[in-house]
């Protein structure tokens, strides 16, 4: 689906007409807006909530409750910045900030131009005036860029910024969670396309062209060509947001990817929502395409939990769907790992080293018919089965001898 339809079915709103005010009517070409201070342009679009953006609906990032257990505290803030570079020195500055919040029942974007690095003090305090005191900051790279690029940017014109102390969500760290090693790219146009299901018209432009473009501008005075520009910034809004209620639904369960249940459930165990992170997890278990990775899961937090007879289960049930389907990419490296957990379980938590070994050999067996690894971890770990097998077969003999001499 393309972005035009969604601003069609969508009302937007601007607060003005090219107002020239504070001697800046020079400039030509720029979106309807009105400068707010010297130097310093202003436009507003009205987003209504509930409208379609690819695939789902642009939720409400105010109702998306659950993120508050990642940080994020009542009023919420996109924040996305289009620079004059990507080094970040301290020649490098930024020209155009979007923000996004909830208006009622709109989402509205921001937009702050910045006419000549000479009111870039003006600048600065017409972004900071926007984010209201207590919100929580969402970026997409901006702990690693945005963010520092603007506390650089203050210090130089001498000024502090109150939003520095305020909660701060970056979505980029969580989208790696979800999709590193499902997505070819965590890129925000990446993210975009392939999980929100958006593809921009023609009048985007790429992120690298946009320094050329407002150096252009800087030479003519003519915004006119920056047109795509505000586009660009203002559909990394829309993405952020819609972005973030896509998280925020897989973290609560609601996505309908398998796959997301299993990484949502990865990040509440990791922090120690174990409650949340098993019923994500057998979520992703129902799902043929997942349940091997989530019934892992499963039975290794069983095992760090003591609760051996349910990491038993778990690691049976893992063996015996891999055995089930021995073409499946991985099954060889799952059904030996599988082996060696149910072996380590047998010998020291069930005192079977007679079931041990059957697993110890049977991962033997495995290794080295395929030929699976190679080179020294090969050797390596055919060297600690064959540790293994031989402690346990000395075991089941000084077992089977102790027996004899009672009899």
């Amino acid at each position: 689906m393309k972005l035009d339809r969604f601003f069609e079915n969508i009302p937007a709103a601007s607060v003005g007409k090219n107002k020239e005010t504070n001697g800046s009517g020079d400039i030509r070409g720029l979106p309807d807006g009105e400068w707010v201070s010297r130097g310093v342009y202003r436009t507003e679009n009205f987003y209504k909530i509930g409208g379609v953006y690819g695939r789902e609906e642009f939720g409400d990032p105010e109702n998306m409750k659950i993120m508050s257990q990642l940080g994020a505290k009542s009023g919420v803030v996109f924040l996305d910045l289009e620079t004059t570079g990507l080094s970040g020195g301290t020649g490098t500055y930024a020209f155009l900030c979007g923000l996004g919040a909830t208006s009622g029942e709109y989402f509205k974007v921001t937009q702050y131009f910045l006419k000549s690095p000479a009111y870039e003090a003006q600048w600065l305090e017409a972004v900071d005036a926007g984010i209201l005191e207590g919100t929580t900051l969402v970026t997409y790279n901006g702990i690693a860029f945005d963010v520092p690029m603007l506390h650089t940017r203050h210090i130089m014109s001498r000024l502090r910024p109150l939003w520095e102390s305020f909660s701060h969500i970056d979505l980029l760290h969580l989208s790696r969670r979800f999709y590193r090693g499902y997505l070819e790219s965590c890129s925000l146009g990446n993210v975009e396309r392939r999980v929100l299901g958006m593809q921009r018209s023609g009048e985007d432009v790429p992120g690298s062209v946009i320094p050329s473009l407002y150096r252009q501008y800087l030479h003519t005075l003519d915004a006119s060509g920056l047109s795509g520009v505000f586009y660009h910034n203002m559909l990394d809004i829309a993405s952020l947001a819609s972005l973030y209620c896509h998280i925020a639904r897989a973290l609560a369960g609601r996505s309908g990817d398998s796959r997301e249940h299993l990484r949502a459930g990865d990040i509440w165990n990791d922090r120690g929502q174990r409650k949340l992170a098993l019923y994500l997890w057998n979520m992703a278990a129902s799902d043929p395409s997942s349940r091997i990775e989530a019934t892992f899961r499963m039975a290794y937090f069983a095992k760090k939990n003591k609760d051996h007879v349910a990491a038993k289960n778990f690691f049976t049930n893992a063996l015996g769907e891999m055995e089930s389907n021995p073409r499946k990419e991985g099954s060889l490296s799952v059904r030996i790992t599988a082996l060696e957990e149910l072996a380590k379980l047998e010998e020291h938590r069930f005192k079977s080293p007679d079931r041990a070994l059957r697993h110890v050999r049977s991962a033997l067996e495995l290794v080295k018919k395929n030929r699976l690894y190679g080179g020294k971890y090969d050797a390596a770990m055919i060297a600690a089965m064959e540790r293994r097998r031989t402690r346990l077969e000395k075991k089941i003999r000084e077992t089977a001898k102790t027996g004899s001499d009672e009899n």
